[in-house]
């Protein structure tokens, strides 16, 4: 027994030993592989910290497991604003023996943290989650393993605490799952496998074309499904679903189109049923039932609950489908309130027997209920969804106090009697201009309700309201509010008039009293909203839809006039604040005059004056601008506080930041600012006007004193395609500082580095177009302009290209040069800023500069240095013969080439070539030959003078 004591003990030492070799031996090759296997297989930004990847093989022993803390995955344009999947952490596991080979790495196993999934579908069919990048080849595909390191042999795999969001914009679609769990195994890389799928969602949310058909319904699914991957067909086989606490039975199968097809439609043949008759089930759906008193429900009834789905889902169409919903003999009674709902039936069809969804019946046969003593009663038809066939009747009698008998509302008081009643028969269809023939009215008689939310009672409430439509055309609809009448916290309010002709809307509206907007807010709360003030109104309307968009103001009547006191607003449109002290506003036909407007936006206190126009054509039709003029005048604006710098959470989904502009606004804003701060940069005496109209915004002869001069600009921001937003402006500055210049403005580090060295002032005009990121920083890349300079005068300070310079010939004089009148003309284009050449005095020394340099700071230059030699000295002449290899001479100006490269804080010079060279070796020559001229006549002369003896007579 001790020997096997002992040969156990080994073995679990060797394995121990092992599990902690492996992980250390194989981690760099793991994650070595998955890297390379990503940048061949995902057309997708994957983001993950290899340093951060942990290995083990304990964890899902025999396997090994890899771990990441994190990891998001980012597609390619159109998508590439989009995150496809987030985790807070992601784990894999690997077969350990597929690591040993070498050969093909089978993943085993995938974990999820915390994810965050958006699965979205563009209106042309292009999906986000399509990142797999296939394989160029001139031969039809197959399926070739062996082109991967990884095989799918996925057997288990789970989600914790997830958000998936399905974005389907053909349809237009969007299902959110919160707070999802889920656990799944089954072998994936089998040709058909049994899926075993346990999901878990506290809340559903669905909707459809903007309308919410679920709102935060609880999710619970155990399903096996059965896949056969060769064909792409997925059996339901068993499920248990349930929504909220209704049970629903699926079966049938969901198949797609094979890879091999260009075919990527669905094809659906389900049924699905409520195996339960429960009616307290299907109560649970109804909104605001399912709550913590839900289990103290007593209910009765009978449910039938089922229905099918066939046919193909793409782009173009949808499968049939059908609904049956039947409730017999309902009745419901909370727990400690005195009077049951009784007496619910209900029998509904949705059905649509064809692939086009206009196409849909909606029948509801029998609507029936007693509300204690409060019947209701109705049945609708509508036949198409575009041109509807309309047959309906609904009346309801409510007693609001008996309605507090029958639910579980703390804390309210209502009181009131309520008379709906509606029949409509016809088509309605907008185009063809027809209206069913309806009768409808409303009437509410002493309305009284008060809370603990809102108490500051509404009470005295009236109103009287009829819908009438007795030829079936859309010109002869009329709408009637003969009074409606409330106190809201003390304050009376009261509205009345008619709307006419919906083909051309004529109407004829009062309005007159106070609105608190503290005591509106605590009735209809505005979430994430702060809303507080009075507004005083006293106007009238009356005129025709028609008239106002053609501006036949004459045809219009308007009058009146509205007070707004007090008003704070915040909210995520505006979470500065506005505050309005005061604002009086005039009504007129043609124009919304505003006068005497003074408040608080953000930080800044401003007064403003102007006008709105079109506002009425405006508020009635979508298509038509809001117009106006308002002048604005501040004292102070902090522009730091409209901007934010947070950076964009790894584990939150990117979502573009770029800048809308209503096309349906058409404004003109005369600024008037004595002081702006944008970043640290001050800005005084800003005036001009900003012009908003059809998507865009444009400033015009914006002019302001900054950085020690005067700056004018024009400029355009146009976001019109979002996903190219583009911008341009140009500017005149008058003699500002350098050095301010480069600090505060970014267009001047990019296409002027050479600004952080220098010490001086001056003037530039320059224009510059391009396009925006998402971000809304400027593409470098895209950036085109020109731009000419002055600079007044200025002086170089610890510059490395002057280092360089002097570093190659000696001449110490160019170290903090000072020059003036300086004169630059530079292009911007593909990413480079061209200079043309351009002269730099330094002393008696001139520098001609040409070149460009990339955004990033790459340089491409031609020095050309022109020196007198009679005062740069013997250490320039030792480094010209250095340079060139020859002598000096005496030539008056020497004159050297150089190449710049390598970047602005790293430059590297190279000489070229010397025009001084050729220079030396004339002036050499020419000496020579003067030298031996000289020498020749010195010598004739000395043979030919004349003897003493010659003089004498003597030959």
């Amino acid at each position: 027994m001790k020997k096997i004591g002992i040969i156990v003990a080994s073995v679990l030492g060797v394995l121990l030993l092992a599990a902690w070799l492996v992980p250390m031996l194989f981690r760099n090759k793991l994650v070595t592989r998955l890297q390379q296997e990503i940048n061949n297989r995902v057309n997708a930004r994957v983001v993950f910290r290899p340093e951060k990847v942990d290995i083990s093989l304990l964890r899902h022993f025999p396997n090994l497991t890899l771990q990441t803390d994190s990891l998001s995955i980012v597609g390619q344009k159109p998508f590439s604003g989009d995150t496809l999947l987030s985790t807070r952490s992601f784990e894999a596991s690997v077969n350990l023996l597929s690591v040993l080979s070498g050969d093909k790495v089978k993943l085993k196993g995938v974990h999820l943290d915390q994810p965050r999934v958006l699965v979205k579908i563009l209106r042309d069919g292009r999906t986000n989650y399509d990142i797999y990048k296939a394989v160029e080849s001139d031969e039809p595909e197959v399926a070739d393993t062996s082109q991967t390191a990884f095989t799918l042999d996925i057997d288990e795999w789970s989600i914790k605490n997830g958000l998936i969001r399905y974005e389907d914009q053909s349809l237009p679609m969007t299902v959110r799952l919160e707070a999802v769990n889920h656990t799944g195994s089954g072998s994936l890389s089998a040709d058909i496998a049994d899926l075993v799928l346990n999901t878990r969602a506290e809340r559903l949310t669905l909707a459809y074309d903007g309308v919410e058909y679920l709102t935060d319904k609880k999710l619970d699914a155990d399903m096996r499904l059965r896949a056969e991957f060769d064909k792409a067909v997925y059996t339901f086989a068993e499920n248990r679903m349930r929504l909220n606490e209704l049970p629903i039975e699926l079966n049938g199968s969901v198949a797609t189109g094979s890879d091999a097809s260009a075919d990527t439609s669905m094809r659906f043949d389900l049924t699905y049923r409520s195996p339960e008759s429960d009616f307290k089930n299907l109560l649970s759906l109804v909104p605001g039932m399912y709550s913590k008193r839900f289990e103290e429900i007593d209910a009765d009834g009978t449910v039938r609950f089922d229905g099918n789905v066939k046919g193909l889902y793409n782009g173009r169409q949808l499968p049939a489908f059908l609904l049956n919903l039947v409730v017999s003999d309902g009745r419901f009674q909370y727990a400690n309130l005195p009077s049951a709902v009784e007496r619910i039936a209900l029998d509904l069809t949705v059905k649509n027997a064809t692939d086009q969804l206009k196409n849909t019946v909606i029948n509801l046969k029998k609507l029936s209920a007693d509300l204690g003593n409060n019947p209701i009663r109705g049945r609708v038809l509508v036949q198409g969804l575009e041109r509807s066939a309309v047959d309906a009747a609904i009346s309801a009698k409510l007693n609001l106090e008996q309605l507090t008998q029958l639910f579980p509302i703390d804390s309210l008081t209502l009181r009131g009697l309520a008379d709906l009643s509606i029949k409509a028969k016809g088509v309605y269809d907008k185009a063809g201009k027809q209206f069913p023939v309806v009768n409808g009215a409303l009437n509410l008689q002493n309305g009284y309700a008060k809370s603990l939310k809102f108490p500051e009672p509404v009470e005295g409430i009236n109103a009287v309201a009829t819908l009438s439509n007795q030829t079936g055309q859309l010109a002869d609809t009329r709408v009637d509010v003969g009074n409606v009448q409330l106190k809201l916290a003390g304050d009376p309010f009261q509205v009345k008039g008619w709307v006419q002709n919906f083909d051309d809307y004529t109407y004829e509206i009062a309005a007159n009293g106070r609105l608190n907007l503290t005591s509106l807010t605590r009735i209809f709360p505005l979430e994430g909203t702060r809303l507080a003030g009075l507004i005083d109104a006293n106007i009238q309307t009356k005129g025709r839809v028609s008239d106002a968009k053609a501006k036949r103001y004459d045809r219009l009547t308007a009058r009146g006039t509205l007070a707004i006191r007090n008003l704070d607003y915040k909210g995520d449109a505006l979470p500065q604040g506005l505050t309005l002290n005061t604002a009086q506003l005039n009504l007129s036909p043609g124009k919304l005059n505003v006068q005497q407007a003074q408040g608080t936006l953000g930080t800044t206190t401003f007064s403003a004056d102007g006008f709105l126009g079109n506002y009425m054509p405006f508020f009635l039709d979508e298509n038509q601008p809001l117009e106006g003029t308002l002048n604005v005048r501040a004292n102070r604006l902090n522009v730091n506080e409209w901007m934010t710098d947070e950076p964009q959470s790894a584990a939150k989904t990117a979502e573009p930041s770029v800048v809308q502009i209503p096309k349906n606004i058409r404004f003109t804003l005369n600024a008037n600012v004595t002081q702006a701060v944008y970043d640290k940069m001050p800005l005084n005496n800003i005036q001009g006007q900003v012009l908003v109209a059809d998507g865009t915004v444009r400033m015009k002869q914006l002019t302001f004193t900054s950085l020690g001069g005067r700056f004018v600009t024009n400029g355009t921001y146009d976001p019109t395609n979002l996903s190219k937003p583009r911008f341009g402006f140009d500017v005149d500055i008058a003699n500002a500082d350098v050095a301010q210049a480069y600090r505060h403005l970014t267009l001047a580090r990019v296409v002027f580095p050479l600004a952080q060295y220098m010490i001086g002032r001056f003037s530039s005009k320059f224009a510059v177009d391009g396009q925006l990121e998402p971000d809304m920083m400027p593409d470098l890349n895209s950036l085109t302009g020109n731009a000419l300079v002055k600079v007044v005068q200025a002086t170089l300070k610890n510059n490395p290209i002057v280092e360089r310079i002097v570093e190659k010939t000696k001449l110490a004089s160019f170290r903090n040069a000072t020059f003036k009148d300086l004169m630059m003309k530079a292009e911007v284009k593909n990413g480079f800023v061209s200079i043309k050449p351009f002269d730099v005095k330094i002393g008696e020394n001139i520098l001609t500069v040409a070149g460009s340099n990339s955004l990033e700071g790459d340089l491409r230059y031609t020095l050309k240095l022109d020196v007198p030699t009679g005062e740069a000295g013997s250490r320039f002449a030792s480094a010209f013969t250095s340079l060139t290899g020859q002598s000096l001479g005496n030539v008056e100006r020497a004159k050297i080439d150089f190449a710049l490269g390598g970047s602005y804080n790293k430059p590297q010079l190279r000489f070229l070539a010397s025009q001084t060279t050729g220079q030396v070796k004339e002036t050499l020559v020419k000496r020579a030959k003067e030298e031996a001229k000289e020498q020749g006549w010195k010598w004739l002369q000395k043979f030919a003078k004349p003897t003493r003896d010659s003089t004498k007579g003597g030959i």
